[in-house]
C-alpha cells in the first residue's frame, strides 16, 4: 500500500538499513524492487476508467528520470508531495509499452543534506572538464577581437557567469535537462555551426555565427535554478531566457571596448532569434544568415538529443510510441553498437583543429562563387519540409513583416518569449481511441496533447480528442493553429508548453 509517513526522515534514516547511496535509476533492472530516494520533478493526478484517482510522479535522479504511479492513497499523498521535494520511494520497476515505470508502493518525504543534492540531480554522461576543454577551444577559435572579448567575458571560467554556465542545465525538461546539460547543448550547437560556416564559406561570417551560438541560450543561467527539479527562478517566470539573454549580452557588450554597437546589435539579434517563429514565442523571426542556420541547428541538437535519449532506453527493435514526436523509432543498432554511439564525442584537440580559421577557409570547405553559381538555388526547394518554409514565406508574409507580427499577436503569440517551456506533464497522446494501462485497466481522462505544426519535437495524432492545455502558471496562451496531418483543431498552449518547440 502507498502511504506517507509521519515525521520527515533524513535519507538514511528512510532506507533503514539499505544500500547507501542507492542505486541510480539506470541501473535496476526491469522487475527488481527498488528502495532509494529522488527529487520530483512534476506530479499530476489521473483518474482510472473506474474513476478511482492515481498519481503520476516523474522522479529523478543523478542518473535520469522514471515515471512512477501510485494508485493508493493517491489524492493523499498528492497534498503531502510537492513538486522539487526530495522523497523516500519502495515500489518495484515494471515495463509499460516499452517504457520502464515505477509501482510506487510506499513514499515519504525526507529531508537532504546540501552535500547528498549531487545524488538527486541529473547529470550530463560526458566528462565535464572535456566538455570545458571544447567550449574554450571554440572560444578561442574567434578571430574578431571584440566577439572573442565577449566570449571571454560571459563564458570564461574565471567568469562569474562561466562558472554557472558550466554546470547549468538547458532546461527544466526534455531535452539537455540535467547538470550540465547547457554545456553539451552549447558545444554541440557550436562544432556544426563552425563546420557548417566552413561549408557555406564566405556567405556567412563564422565569428558571428559561432558567437551567438556560444550565447544563444545563456539566459538560462538565470531561468533555471540548479536544484532539486531545476525550478524556474521568479526572473525566469517572469521574463524569459531570451530576454534575460538579451539584458547580458547588451550589459556585457557595453564593457568591451573593442566591440563595435553594430557588431553587439547582431549578436543580440541572434539571441533574440534563435527559436524562430513567433509562435514559439520568438521575440524576433531570423533575418540573418547567420541567426537562420542558428535556428535550425538548434532546433535539430535538440531534437536529437530527445531521440538519442528514447532509442538508447530501448532494446534492439521498435521503442515504445513517443506522444512528443508522434511515432516510435526503430532501434536497429545492437545494444554494443548503440552504447558506442551515444557516449562517443570527438575528441577535443582534433574538433580545435577541425574549426581553426585557417582550416575553415581552406580548400576543404572553401565555398567558392563558381561552386556557388551551380547549385541549384536555395528557393528551387519545391516539395521539401511540406513546402519549404522559404517558399511559404514568400507567399504568405501578408505583406509586411510588421503584418505578420500583427497577425502573430493578434493571436497571442510571441507575448513573453521563452519563460521555461519545458515545466509541462509528460503526454500520453497514444492513440486517438484512447489508451489503457495494462496493469490496472487506467484510461487517462483527456490529457494535453503537444501542439501542433512544425514543432520542435513532432506531434502526436489525435484527432477525436480534444487538446487542452496545461498552465500550471496562468501565462499568457497563443493560437499554434493546427497540424496539417495530423487533423489536431486548433489549440491555445501557455508560455511553459514551449520548450517542446523552441530553445
Amino acid at each position: 500500500m502507498s502511504r506517507a509517513s509521519g515525521p520527515t526522515l533524513t535519507s538514511r534514516a528512510w532506507l533503514d538499513g539499505e544500500a547507501y547511496p542507492w542505486p541510480a535509476l539506470d541501473e535496476v533492472a526491469e522487475g527488481a524492487r527498488l528502495a532509494g530516494c529522488y527529487c520530483v520533478a512534476s506530479k499530476q493526478i489521473g483518474v482510472t476508467k473506474n474513476d478511482k484517482p492515481y498519481l503520476r510522479l516523474q522522479l529523478c535522479d543523478r542518473s535520469g528520470e522514471i515515471e512512477g504511479r501510485v494508485w493508493d492513497h493517491a489524492e493523499r499523498i498528492h497534498e503531502q508531495v510537492a513538486e522539487g521535494d526530495f522523497v523516500g520511494v519502495r515500489g518495484r520497476v515494471e515495463s509499460f509499452r516499452g517504457q520502464r515505470q515505477l509501482k510506487i508502493e510506499e513514499i515519504a518525504p525526507i529531508t537532504v543534506a546540501p552535500e547528498e543534492l549531487e545524488l538527486f540531480l541529473p547529470r550530463t554522461s560526458h566528462d565535464l572538464a572535456e566538455l570545458e576543454a571544447e567550449l574554450d577551444a571554440l572560444i578561442e577559435s574567434v578571430e574578431d577581437p571584440g566577439l572573442n572579448a565577449l566570449l571571454v567575458h560571459l563564458l570564461g571560467s574565471e567568469s562569474e557567469t562561466g562558472r554557472a554556465f558550466r554546470r547549468a542545465p538547458a532546461a527544466k525538461r526534455n531535452h539537455h535537462a540535467y547538470v550540465g546539460g547547457l554545456l553539451e547543448h552549447t558545444v554541440s550547437i557550436g562544432w556544426v555551426c563552425s563546420a557548417l560556416a566552413g561549408h557555406y564559406g564566405a556567405a556567412l561570417d563564422r565569428d558571428l555565427l559561432l558567437t551567438g551560438a556560444l550565447l544563444h541560450d545563456i539566459g538560462k543561467i538565470r531561468e533555471i535554478g540548479v536544484s532539486g527539479g531545476f525550478p524556474y527562478t521568479d526572473e525566469g517566470k517572469l521574463l524569459g531566457h531570451i530576454v534575460i539573454g538579451i539584458q547580458i549580452v547588451r550589459d556585457a557588450a557595453r564593457e568591451i571596448p573593442e566591440l563595435s554597437e553594430e557588431r553587439a546589435l547582431l549578436v543580440q539579434h541572434l539571441v533574440a532569434s534563435h527559436q524562430g517563429k513567433y509562435e514559439w514565442q520568438s521575440p524576433k523571426i531570423p533575418m540573418t544568415l547567420e541567426a537562420l542556420l542558428l535556428h535550425y541547428v538548434d532546433d535539430l541538437d535538440a531534437k536529437m538529443n530527445q531521440a538519442l535519449a528514447l532509442v538508447a532506453s530501448a532494446e534492439k527493435g521498435w521503442t515504445g510510441y513517443d506522444p512528443a514526436f508522434g511515432r516510435a523509432f526503430l532501434q536497429h543498432l545492437d545494444g554494443s553498437e548503440a552504447e558506442r554511439a551515444a557516449d562517443s564525442r570527438p575528441d577535443a584537440s582534433a574538433n580545435a583543429e577541425a574549426v581553426a580559421p585557417t582550416d575553415v577557409a581552406g580548400p576543404v570547405h572553401e565555398v567558392t562563387e563558381a561552386a556557388s553559381a551551380e547549385r541549384e538555388p536555395m528557393g528551387t526547394e519545391e516539395g521539401t519540409e511540406e513546402g519549404t518554409e522559404a517558399g511559404t514565406e514568400a507567399g504568405t508574409e501578408a505583406g509586411t513583416e510588421a503584418g505578420t507580427r500583427a497577425a502573430a499577436e493578434s493571436a497571442g503569440a510571441a507575448e513573453e518569449g521563452d519563460s521555461g517551456n519545458d515545466d509541462l506533464p509528460w503526454f500520453e497522446a497514444g492513440e486517438a481511441e484512447g489508451r489503457e494501462f495494462e496493469d490496472a485497466g487506467v484510461q487517462d481522462e483527456a490529457e494535453p496533447a503537444v501542439p501542433g505544426g512544425e514543432a520542435k519535437n513532432a506531434t502526436a495524432e489525435e484527432p477525436d480528442r480534444q487538446a487542452v492545455p496545461h498552465d500550471p502558471s496562468g501565462g499568457a496562451t497563443s493560437d499554434h493553429g493546427s497540424n496539417p496531418g495530423g487533423g489536431m483543431r486548433p489549440i491555445r498552449f501557455d508560455h511553459e508548453t514551449l520548450d517542446l518547440f523552441g530553445d
